[in-house]
């Protein structure tokens, strides 16, 4: 077997190449369905200075923790978990199903709005910054897909390593990788 290629879409969301076969993960299919059909995505982009709100603390405090069970009840998770029936919703949010979907990390929301939204690296505020830096497009799509990464002697995934990373941090972080990697992070990860 050779070395699997795996590329992460979103939450849970998968596909890996395997001997040249493609394999999406096994729950897919089910989390496909809470999305298509009947169901209706509501999005909403927002953008904030650094020092308005800290990244965690808008995931943490407004947003509200993955699992609604231990959200406070004024987040938004909170109030979605209180509600579910009001809403329409046909179960009560668990850690899957959550109600609300928020980007961990000024990359990540990047990745995030040029995959969904479709938008552009350069239309993107956190992109420009990137771009400004000196790291190239080439390396910000191959960042967009989590690869691993080696930091600080460790390997571990792009997207954990900047979560919850306010836009300086975030960007220092990446800036100090596309270094590590030469190139301004074009060599392959």
């Amino acid at each position: 077997m050779q070395d699997k290629k795996v590329v992460k879409f979103g939450g849970g969301f998968y596909c890996g190449e395997v001997d040249g076969i493609y394999i999406f993960n096994g729950f897919f299919m089910s989390m496909r369905s809470k999305f298509t059909g009947d169901a209706k995505i509501y999005y909403y982009v927002a953008k904030w200075e650094d020092s308005d709100i800290k990244w965690a603390d808008f995931r943490g405090k407004v947003l509200g923790p993955t699992d609604p069970a231990d959200a406070p009840a004024d987040s938004i998770r909170g109030m979605v978990a209180a509600q579910w029936k009001e809403l329409g919703l046909p179960a009560p949010c668990n850690v899957g199903d959550n109600g609300v979907h928020a980007s961990a990390s000024p990359f990540e929301a990047l990745s995030e709005c040029t995959n969904w939204l479709e938008s552009g690296i350069s239309s993107e505020p956190f992109g420009r910054r990137l771009l400004a830096a000196g790291i190239s497009k080439e390396t910000i799509k191959k960042w967009s897909v989590d690869p691993q990464v080696k930091f600080d002697g460790k390997k571990c995934s792009l997207f954990d390593l900047v979560e919850d990373m306010d836009s300086t941090e975030c960007l220092d972080t990446l800036v100090k990788i596309a270094d590590a990697y030469g190139s301004a992070g074009s060599a392959d990860l």
